[in-house]
């Protein structure tokens, strides 16, 4: 099959829009506990705006900073699918359709799979030459081999909204399932409703009640809100950084780009996903991180271009632009550079075993080297 787009929860084009090493070090930080307000909650809205604070910590012991940074990948646990974890799962999807107004569904019969092909056609801007993102037949052939595709209805027209397909998928190391999410699509002009996250937690209910406890995709690291709703709003943990995943494709949105990706790891029984269900995301604080001696690794100029400035801190700040997409558009060879920046700094350092450890809304990736191994060799 023809190489795919696999970027989750994209807006239409007519809307505004590799080494896997791990590492689990223990790294005091400061972090911001918030619940987003409804617009936040969307992975269509763009995520600049702070949300408001429940709670702030100034400083953290090395187990509480654990407890709401993004936890590294870890291999499912059956003994943690309990029927109560399902039940809560299935209620999570529920509450989160009705906010979104929406009715989801699974896709078996004909008419639905074309439902979905045609909409995940028109949020990438496939060309009809390019062919479909996924053919009917094929995603027929998903479905029937039990995998996941998912159509949302909103409930006042009937209108098809919002779309998923998923497969199953086998680590290579390890042996263990999960649940690969190759594309999630959201149609312009539903922006702020929450469509994109009932359509996440209606996923986790779908693994859970198959008994699957982690989901893995793949999003754009330059894309802002792509980050905040993957590692905050949802809880997921990041598994590594994939140069050129994809090679060139032929839709609007990546046609003559590189498709470096970060690949998400979704514990669905995880503490922090389960706060995630309840609206409780944690982000952390920049500033406290500065004062604590994290340093910044990369940033943004005044002309929008990526500044590189080496460092061996143990934390490092990343920082992307506010609309990369709009940079890509207007001046490609500026948004070129910040793949090659990004690809340089982030990606070299979480290959080198360097942890994700959250994100901001203002566009800032924390990164956490694992001290005790580093020291560890150090000695030798």
């Amino acid at each position: 099959m023809a190489t795919r787009p696999c970027e989750h929860l994209r807006r239409s084009v007519g809307g505004r829009s590799a080494g896997r090493r791990q590492g689990a070090p223990r790294v005091a930080s400061s972090c911001v506990l918030a619940r987003p307000t409804d617009a936040q909650t969307d992975a269509q809205t763009d995520p600049q705006t702070d949300p408001q604070t429940d709670a702030q910590t100034d400083a953290q012991t090395d187990a509480e900073a654990d407890a709401t940074m993004v936890p590294p990948p870890t291999p499912n646990d059956p003994a943690a699918l309990t029927p109560e974890l399902v039940d809560d799962a299935r209620a999570t999807a529920r509450d989160a359709a009705d906010h979104a107004d929406i009715e989801v569904e699974d896709a078996h019969t004909h008419a639905r799979l074309r439902d979905a092909v045609t909409l995940f056609d028109a949020v990438w801007g496939r060309e009809t030459q390019a062919g479909s993102i996924f053919a009917p037949e094929a995603l027929t052939a998903l479905a029937h081999a039990g995998g996941q595709v998912s159509i949302a209805r909103g409930r006042g027209d009937g209108r098809v909204v919002a779309a998923t397909a998923a497969f199953l998928g086998r680590d290579h190391a390890a042996g263990t399932v999960h649940l690969h999410s190759h594309v999630t699509g959201v149609v312009a002009g539903e922006e702020g409703r929450g469509i994109g996250r009932a359509m996440k937690w209606h996923q986790r209910a779908w693994a859970l009640e198959r008994g699957i406890g982690e989901v893995r995709w793949t999003f754009d690291p330059l894309i802002r809100r792509n980050a905040v709703f993957n590692l905050a709003l949802l809880g997921a943990g990041v598994r590594g950084y994939l140069v050129d995943l994809y090679g060139p494709m032929p839709d609007a949105r990546n046609h003559g780009l590189p498709t470096d990706r970060l690949e998400a790891s979704w514990d669905l029984t995880a503490p922090r996903v389960r706060a995630a269900t309840e609206g409780r995301v944690a982000t952390p604080d920049v500033e406290a991180l500065k004062g604590a001696g994290a340093k910044v690794l990369l940033d943004v100029g005044d002309g929008e271009e990526p500044i590189h400035t080496p460092t061996t801190a143990a934390r490092r700040l990343v920082r992307i632009p506010a609309d990369i997409e709009g940079l890509r558009r207007d001046a490609p060879e500026l948004g070129r550079a910040w793949t090659e920046a990004l690809r340089a700094t982030l990606g070299a350092a979480l290959d080198a075993g360097a942890r994700l450890t959250g994100c901001t809304r203002d566009g800032w990736y924390v990164l956490a080297e694992p001290v005790g191994l580093r020291e560890l060799a150090d000695r030798r």
